[in-house]
This record gives structure tokens, C-alpha cells and sequence, in this order.
């Protein structure tokens, strides 16, 4: 549950941290995956802006144990915890209700989708609390519209996501609006977890033109992803995905967020308040750009043809296609 890390970087303003003896503890919501990549970009970051910390990473595991690590990791004394997803960030934000105000370290979140309806922060300009740091901020408009650029003939989009979940609920609100500005239309059925997923899966047959994995908890179990993948293969119908390791898995198109940049993100907050910023004061950092991934080999199977124009355009595709790789090499 615990590990111990150094990032070194330059000296200098590295060197007058570490004779402070300034910590970051991070506190991730699981294990690897986008978790892993988020925290090695943040450790790339402080390197990058010469800044050595040594940092303690502290994982939930989802039971009985996850109650004490919040206490844990103020007894490390920190001086900035950094939080790694939705999870992480409320354990902490739950914990800091028990606490007088001059022992909440100030917290570092990254990988949260609406932090303000979490009562994180009070708003995107100033985060009015000791939590501040950057958002898993998706725009459904850009991806219905990535998808519709390669498959215009797909009205009937498939949503699955827990009606539970009201960040899941707000994506989907804003999602039906997108839908209909694009003349397409959202066909749901709901899931709280993975293992639900097949027998809502058998509500959609027949029914969509395509399937869209949104940013819903129930993903983070990989067989909630393979079971849309087997029914998308049977049904034939491509797969609208908001993240590149989809693609790569076999979705058709991907739009979204480059998922390590909320690693760089969350290490410019922790920078600014190293340097003296209060968190109090901190605006919400969002995503800068928006990333087009595309699976070239499902475009084949589904006798998709992709513009050559969209394919230059993409972050990258999977296989890589011969017009990016000649394009590479000619910067190179």
C-alpha cells in the first residue's frame, strides 16, 4: 500500500526544497493504468521545472484499510498532498471534515470530473477551499461530432452508465442536448457495475447504430469494456470511445484528453503553491486541447473509409498509418 520515490531534477530551487525537507504525498484512487501514467507525468513535470521531491504514494484497495490512510498521510507531515482521481480526492475532502482548519494540508486533485458539484471547490475561477488543482473535463459535443465526421450515417448512439452517479448523469444530460444539436439520438441503459453490463448490452441490440464508452466508474473494471467490444463485433456497429487505450483495444474512434497531461496539470498547482499560493485562491484547471485517435483496422472490418485529411489530423492511429509515419519522419 505504500511506496517511497525520489524525482531528481536540477538544482537549485530542487536543492533549497530538499533542505526544507518539502514532501508531496499522493494519495492515488487505484493501481496503474491511468493512475500510473497521471502520477509519472507529475513527476516528469517537477523534474522538468527543476524541482526534487520525495514523494510517498499511498493506494486505495478498496477496503477496511482505506478508512485509516488519510490520517496516515498527515502523520508524513506533507507539505501538498496530491489527490489521483475522483476517489482519492473525497476520501480526503471527507476526512478534513474532522479536522481544525490549520491541520488541512492543502490537497492537489487530478483525474476528477466536476469538482464543484463534489464540493471540492466553490468554482472553476477560485477554489475557496484547501483543495485546488485540475479537471477530467469532456466535452460530449466534440466526440458525437469526431463520430459523426467518420460515420455520418450513425444516429442511434448506445449509452450505458449508472444512474447512480450524478457526474454520470450530468455528462449524459449535456450528452441527449449534444445528440440532438447533431441529428442523433442517445439510446441508454443503465449498469451500476461490470457485471451488469452484458444484460444491458442485450437491451441495446437491434436498437443503435453505434455504442459510446463515456467516462463512467463502471470502466474501470476492463470487462465492462470487452463486453461492449464482443457485442459491437457481433452487432457490427463501430465503438465512440473518450480515451486512446480504447482505440487501441478496438474501439473505432477515440476523442478526448490526453489523460497524463492531468499529471502536468495537477504539478503546475502544487508548483504555485510550494511558491506561496494559497490553494484558497487557485482557478481550476481544465484540459488544453482536445486528441482524435482512430483504429485504421476496425475502420477495414466495418468497410469504414476514414478521409486521409481526418487521418492527418489524428493524435495518432492504430496501426499507425503510413501518411502520419511519412509525416513523422519528415519532421525528424
Amino acid at each position: 500500500m505504500l511506496r517511497a520515490g525520489t524525482v531528481l531534477g536540477a538544482w537549485g530551487v530542487a536543492y533549497a526544497l530538499l533542505s526544507q525537507g518539502v514532501e508531496v504525498a499522493i494519495l492515488q484512487s487505484g493501481e496503474g493504468g491511468f493512475y500510473a501514467d497521471v502520477v509519472q507525468r507529475f513527476h516528469k513535470t517537477l523534474e522538468q521545472q527543476g524541482y526534487a521531491l520525495p514523494t510517498l504514494t499511498f493506494v486505495l484497495k478498496g477496503d477496511r484499510t482505506d478508512h485509516d490512510l488519510p490520517r496516515r498521510i498527515l502523520e508524513r507531515k506533507p507539505k501538498v498532498i496530491l489527490a489521483v482521481g475522483t476517489d482519492a480526492a473525497l476520501r480526503l475532502k471527507e476526512f478534513y471534515t474532522t479536522l481544525p482548519a490549520e491541520q488541512r494540508i492543502p490537497v492537489v486533485f487530478t483525474l476528477v470530473m466536476d469538482p464543484v458539484q463534489h464540493g471540492l471547490i466553490r468554482s472553476a475561477e477560485e477554489s475557496g477551499e484547501r483543495f485546488a488543482g485540475a479537471a477530467l473535463a469532456l466535452n460530449p459535443q466534440k466526440q458525437l461530432r469526431a463520430l459523426h465526421d467518420v460515420v455520418p450515417t450513425a444516429q442511434r448512439i448506445g449509452v450505458i452508465y449508472n444512474p447512480n452517479e450524478f457526474v454520470s448523469q450530468g455528462f449524459v444530460n449535456q450528452a441527449r442536448r449534444d445528440a440532438e444539436r447533431l441529428g442523433m439520438s442517445l439510446v441508454e441503459a443503465h449498469a451500476a457495475q461490470a457485471t451488469q453490463f452484458e444484460s444491458a448490452l442485450q437491451q441495446l441490440q437491434g436498437k443503435i447504430d453505434a455504442f459510446w464508452v463515456i467516462p463512467d466508474a463502471a470502466y474501470r473494471d476492463p470487462r465492462a469494456f470487452q463486453y461492449a467490444l464482443e457485442f459491437s463485433r457481433r452487432q457490427r456497429i463501430p465503438i465512440l470511445a473518450y480515451a486512446d487505450r480504447f482505440v487501441r483495444d478496438g474501439a473505432l474512434v477515440g476523442a478526448g484528453i490526453d489523460i497524463s497531461e492531468q499529471g502536468a496539470l495537477a504539478a503546475e498547482q502544487v508548483i504555485r503553491i510550494l511558491e506561496g499560493e494559497p490553494p484558497e485562491r487557485l482557478p481550476l484547471l481544465t484540459p488544453r486541447r482536445v486528441l482524435i485517435y482512430y483504429n485504421l483496422a476496425v475502420a477495414q472490418e466495418l468497410n469504414i473509409s476514414i478521409p486521409e485529411m481526418l487521418i492527418n489530423l489524428a493524435e495518432k492511429t492504430y496501426p499507425e498509418s503510413k501518411q502520419k509515419r511519412e509525416k513523422q519522419e519528415a519532421v525528424r
